[in-house]
């Protein structure tokens, strides 16, 4: 005799699936869709889940960054959440002050050293010592660790906490704008209804403090080409953050180096 148990009906699946079914069936109808048009659609999207592409699907077709403003409307003093997208890694290295989130490796080229500060607080204010502060971020060549081979295991990601007075500073590189990934199925889809893969070069962030609403965003960078054109449209504009170029003066740092500030405002739990 069967063990197994019937799964749970779901009042929210019961309410969304009738809607979201009745908009593909006319669409289906609209376009006359064909039994081996339906049945490349099906293929297409065995592929994705194959290739574990779905979160970067959702990404390029901009449903990541809908569901990100229906998830935080109502914008108050926080800062603004985006989207996390599919190359966040689980349990990054520590990084210990003076924190660093690179090592050096053959390729990097000339890429500008900067260096992140900036202040963690609440909407009143208070400064949120110890909050735990996650980035990642591609290197100044344009990759991820994940598919950059030249680079070290985790390499420009990393956590670390916030002072006491909420404030906090890691070195990095200035990133530059790249690709998301096109070997895959993404890259046959973003090439069949003609969009460009590119994004602009940004930091991602996780942001989290006791009796706080964890954020998740992403800081851009003023001048970059692909501002006003990311492939998955997820640039605020109140994320757009300025860099200030230095000559030199720091002790750490040989020659010229950018800064860049970006204080983080986190909500009330349940705000």
């Amino acid at each position: 005799m069967s063990t197994s148990t019937a799964p749970a009906r779901s009042a929210r699946a019961t309410e969304v699936v009738p809607d979201l079914l009745a908009a593909v069936h006319e669409v289906l109808r609209r376009h006359h869709v064909t039994e081996s048009e339906w049945m490349a659609a099906l293929q297409f999207l065995t592929e994705l889940g194959r290739s574990d592409e779905f979160v970067l699907f959702s990404d390029v077709t901009r449903t990541s960054v809908l569901i990100d403003a229906l998830s935080h409307a109502g914008s108050d003093d926080a800062t603004a959440s985006d989207v996390e997208g599919p190359l966040y890694r689980e349990d990054p290295p520590w990084r210990e002050a003076p924190v660093r989130i690179y090592e050096d490796y053959e390729g990097m080229g000339d890429a500008e050293v900067l260096f992140v500060a900036g202040r963690v607080s609440a909407t009143d204010g208070t400064p949120l010592e110890g909050a735990v502060i996650d980035v990642w971020q591609t290197g100044p060549s344009g990759g991820y660790d994940l598919w950059d081979e030249r680079q070290p295991d985790f390499n420009f990601r990393g956590r670390f906490k916030a002072g006491a007075d909420g404030a906090y500073e890691f070195r990095t590189m200035l990133p530059q704008p790249y690709t998301v990934p096109t070997d895959g199925p993404v890259g046959r889809y973003l090439e069949a209804v003609g969009q460009h893969p590119w994004r602009p070069a940004h930091i991602h962030f996780k942001v989290s403090a006791a009796g706080h609403a964890p954020l998740v965003t992403q800081v851009f960078f003023p001048g970059d080409p692909y501002l006003d054109d990311d492939t998955i449209g997820a640039v605020k504009p109140e994320l757009v953050r300025a860099v200030q170029h230095h000559e030199g003066g720091r002790d750490d740092v040989e020659g010229a180096f950018a800064t860049c500030a970006f204080d983080i405002v986190l909500r009330p739990a349940g705000g």
